[in-house]
C-alpha cells in the first residue's frame, strides 16, 4: 500500500497533462497516499492546474545555460546542485516511484534516489538503462514500431502505473481569473476560434499562410473571432499570421502577452482551437474545447492526440508519414496535404451537426488521414477513421497488436481475444475501412504467420538450451566450457529472432519486447540468469501464438459480415472461443 508517491514528469507542459489520468487512478487506489509531481522549474507553472496533486518538487536545470553568470564553467556547480536537491528528495521517504521522463539523466536521478518500489525507467549499478513494467518496456520501443502501435501516451503511462484508463480523459483545474481584457467587448459576438501556431519543432508546423487564410474564410462565413497563441518565441510568426488576415479587427494576437492562467482562460472560452502537435493543444482538450489537431512530420496522432472523444485530427496519407524520430526532412509536402478549405468546412459543418462530417472533397484520393477521437465498443480510447480507406496488412495487425498487448502487458490470461470483444471491433472495422481487398491480404498474411512459427521454433530451442545450463548448473556437472557453448548457441538463436524481426516489420515489435526483457535481466548467477531468460522465451512463444489467432480471428470475423468473401486460405479457421 503506497502512502507517499512520487512521480518524474519533467518533460514539458502537455507531457505533465497527459499524466492526469495517471495520479487521478493513483489517488482512487491509494486514497490516503500523498502525490508529489517532481518537475522542471521550465514547467511548474502548470502544477497547480493538474488535479490531486499534493506537493510539487522543482529542479532549477535551466540555471545552468547562462554560463555567463556562473562563478566558474565547472561541471562539479553541476553535481553539487543535483546532489543536494537529491539528498533533500530522499529524506522525504517516498515508498513509490513512478518515472515518466525516458532521458538517461532521469534514469540516473531514480538510481540515486534509492526508492524500493519504481516504476518506469531507472538504471543499475553500472548505468544501464532498465524498464522494470512491461508497459514501460513497451514505451521504449514504440518509437521504432510506430505503424503498429494503437496506443495514446496517457494509455501507457497510466497502464504502466497500475491504472485502467477506458473511460477516463484528460483534466486541469479551469482557470478562475478574467480574461475580457484581451477581447474588447465592442466587438460583435460571433464564434471565438483559437490558432495555436507553434509548435516544439518547426517542421510541425502548418503555415502562417494556411492559417491566414483559413481565418479570412472563418471570418468571412462564420463572423468569427480569432485568437492567435504562442509563447514569446512564437510571437514573430503570430504576428505574420495577424498581418495577413484581411479584417484585422476581429483577430487578438496574444502571443507571447499570456501567463498559463490567462492561456488557460482564453482557451476555455473558445469554442474550437485550431492546433498544431502542442502542449496548447492538450490543455484546451482538458477544458473542453474542441480540438482540430493538425499532424505534421514526426507527430503522430496514435501516440499524442487529445485524450478525450470528440475531436478530429488531420494527418497527411503519404507514406513518409509520421517521419521517424532523428529524421530531418528536406521537403516536408506532409504540411500541404491540408488546405484552409478542409478546416473550414469541417468546422463549418460541426456548428450545425455538431457531428464531425467531411466535405465531398475529402476522398480516398486526397492523401489525408482524418480522424475522430472516440471510445470503442470496449471503452478503449481509439481514433476512428473517418476517410473510408483500403482495410491494409498495417491496419490488420496494428489493431490485432493493440488486443495482445492489453491483455499480455497486463499479465491477463489468453490474448484479450474474446469473440464478443473481437467481433465488436470487426463490426467497426467494417463501417471505418474498404474491406473489399480482404481476400488480397491472404498470401501476405499466410507468410507473416509462417515467419510467426518459425520464431516460436527458435524461441523453443531457446528454452531447451536454457534448460540444459540449469541443469547443468544445478547438478554441477556444467564445466566451463560446455556452459560457454549453450551460451554461444543461444546468441546464435537471439541472432536469427533479431533477423526475423527486421525482415519483416510487422513482426518486429515482438523482437523488440523480447529484446529489451532480456535487456532488463540483471544479475551473475547463471542459474537464475537461464531461468529468466527462459520465461522471456516463453513470452515470446505466447505472445507469437496469441498474436497468430488474434490476425486469424479479425480476418474470419470480418469475412463473415462480408457476404462476398470467401478465403482459401489456411486463414479461414475457427474463431477462438467459438
Amino acid at each position: 500500500m503506497a502512502e507517499n508517491i512520487l512521480i518524474l514528469s519533467m518533460t514539458r507542459m502537455g507531457d505533465m497533462i497527459q499524466t492526469t489520468p495517471l495520479i487521478r487512478g493513483l489517488k482512487e487506489k491509494y486514497p490516503t497516499a500523498k502525490i508529489t509531481l517532481l518537475v522542471t522549474s521550465d514547467f511548474s507553472g502548470v502544477v497547480p492546474m493538474i488535479p490531486d496533486v499534493d506537493d510539487s518538487i522543482s529542479l532549477n536545470i535551466k540555471q545552468f545555460d547562462a554560463k555567463d553568470q556562473w562563478d566558474d564553467l565547472s561541471w562539479i556547480k553541476i553535481f553539487r546542485y543535483l546532489e543536494n536537491s537529491l539528498d533533500v528528495i530522499k529524506e522525504r521517504n517516498f515508498d513509490l516511484l513512478v518515472n515518466l521522463s525516458h532521458s538517461k539523466f532521469s534514469a540516473l536521478m531514480v538510481r540515486y534516489l534509492r526508492i524500493k518500489n519504481v516504476v518506469g525507467f531507472h538504471c543499475n549499478d553500472f548505468g544501464n538503462r532498465m524498464t522494470g513494467h512491461p508497459w514501460m518496456q513497451y514505451f521504449g520501443v514504440e518509437v521504432f514500431n510506430r505503424n503498429y502501435n494503437e496506443f495514446n501516451l496517457v494509455e501507457m503511462f497510466s497502464r504502466s502505473g497500475g491504472v485502467d484508463v477506458r473511460g477516463r480523459t484528460i483534466e486541469v483545474i479551469p482557470s478562475k481569473n478574467s480574461v475580457e481584457k484581451f477581447i474588447p467587448s465592442n466587438i460583435d459576438e460571433g464564434v471565438l476560434i483559437g490558432f495555436q501556431a507553434g509548435s516544439s519543432l518547426e517542421g510541425r508546423r502548418w503555415s502562417a499562410q494556411s492559417f491566414a487564410k483559413l481565418a479570412n474564410i472563418l471570418i468571412g462565413k462564420l463572423n468569427a473571432r480569432i485568437v492567435i497563441f504562442g509563447v514569446e518565441s512564437e510571437r514573430e510568426m503570430a504576428d505574420g499570421i495577424a498581418q495577413l488576415v484581411e479584417d484585422k479587427e476581429r483577430v487578438f494576437n496574444v502571443a507571447g502577452r499570456t501567463n498559463l492562467d490567462e492561456l488557460s482562460g482564453l482557451l476555455e472560452k473558445c469554442e474550437y482551437l485550431v492546433t498544431n502537435d502542442t502542449g496548447t493543444m492538450h490543455l484546451a482538450a482538458a477544458l473542453g474545447t474542441k480540438i482540430v489537431g493538425l499532424f505534421f512530420a514526426h507527430a503522430h496522432p496514435y501516440e499524442t492526440a487529445p485524450f478525450s472523444p470528440g475531436h478530429i485530427i488531420f494527418q497527411a496519407d503519404i507514406s513518409c508519414a509520421p517521419c521517424s524520430y532523428g529524421v530531418h526532412c528536406n521537403d516536408i509536402v506532409c504540411v500541404d496535404k491540408v488546405s484552409p478549405h478542409h478546416i473550414s468546412a469541417v468546422i463549418e459543418n460541426h456548428i450545425v451537426t455538431r457531428n464531425w462530417n467531411l466535405p465531398s472533397e475529402i476522398t480516398t484520393e486526397s492523401e489525408l488521414k482524418v480522424f475522430e477521437t472516440i471510445f470503442d465498443v470496449n471503452n478503449n480510447f481509439k481514433l476512428r477513421p473517418l476517410v473510408r480507406n483500403i482495410f491494409k496488412i498495417e491496419d490488420l495487425f496494428r489493431i490485432s497488436y493493440g488486443l495482445l498487448w492489453r491483455a499480455q502487458l497486463d499479465g491477463l490470461q489468453g490474448s484479450g481475444g474474446n469473440e464478443m470483444l473481437v467481433t465488436g471491433i470487426c463490426q467497426e472495422l467494417l463501417r471505418d475501412y474498404d474491406c473489399s481487398n480482404l481476400e488480397a491480404l491472404d498470401q501476405p498474411l499466410n507468410k507473416k504467420i509462417s515467419v510467426l512459427v518459425d520464431i516460436r521454433r527458435i524461441a523453443v530451442a531457446g528454452k531447451s538450451l536454457c534448460r540444459d545450463i540449469i541443469r547443468g548448473v544445478s547438478s554441477g556437472n556444467g564445466n566451463s566450457k560446455k556452459m560457454t557453448q549453450l551460451i554461444e548457441k543461444i546468441i546464435a538463436l537471439d541472432e536469427k529472432i533479431e533477423v526475423q524481426g527486421l525482415s519483416n516489420p510487422e513482426i518486429r515489435p515482438l523482437m523488440d519486447m523480447f529484446n529489451k526483457r532480456k535487456e532488463n535481466q540483471m544479475g551473475d548467477n547463471a542459474c537464475l540468469l537461464a531461468m529468466d531468460t527462459q520465461k522471456v522465451y516463453e513470452r515470446l512463444i505466447t505472445e507469437c501464438e496469441q498474436l497468430e489467432l488474434l490476425l486469424k480471428a479479425c480476418v474470419q470475423n470480418i469475412s463473415g459480415f462480408k457476404t462476398d468473401y470467401n478465403s482459401h486460405s489456411s486463414i479461414n479457421v475457427t474463431v477462438p472461443g467459438r
